[in-house]
């Protein structure tokens, strides 16, 4: 397993892992243009997990290099979950956040109904902040609660002391 910075080439992926049948549920969708938004964005770094054989999934970070040293995981999606993966790349994506970007604090939200993923975060020592009530609008019309998790990085020190 490799993590690399995402390119413009790797947008097509990208799209692809987000469109995975049964994420439409879980994951966020962007178009093109939006990805080659937000990856031009002095804030925002793409990471991309990769084997011999492709890419297996990536991650959005905003907020890098604020003044505040927050960084928000804005997504993060593998093709084949239950492989152990995701929880191997969101430990990588917490230590680039803490050692390479200079973060004091890591956080994310996610749909109050996906405990697969708010699992694996609580396993990665993240934990629940709050909700967020119908926070999020849904294609169907209705709007979802988000939960908000977080890591600091003396928390993250602690635990890896």
């Amino acid at each position: 397993m490799l993590t690399r910075p995402a390119t413009e080439a790797d947008i097509p992926a990208i799209m692809d892992i987000e469109r995975t049948p049964g994420f439409e549920a879980f994951v966020g969708r962007s178009n093109a243009a939006q990805h080659e938004a937000l990856m031009a964005g002095a804030d925002s770094r793409y990471v991309m997990l990769e084997d011999e054989t492709g890419p297996l999934g990536f991650a959005i970070l905003q907020g890098v290099g604020s003044a505040s040293a927050v960084v928000y995981l804005k997504r993060i999606a593998i093709q084949a979950p239950g492989k152990g993966l995701g929880k191997r790349f969101l430990g990588e994506l917490i230590r680039l956040a803490f050692e390479e970007l200079g973060a004091e604090k890591f956080w994310l939200d996610a749909f109050e109904t996906n405990q697969r993923a708010r699992h694996v975060y609580a396993a990665c020592g993240l934990q629940h902040d709050g909700v967020l009530r119908e926070h999020y609008p849904l294609a169907d019309g209705t709007r979802a609660n988000l939960v908000v998790m977080s890591i600091l990085k003396r928390e993250w020190l602690a635990a890896e002391a």
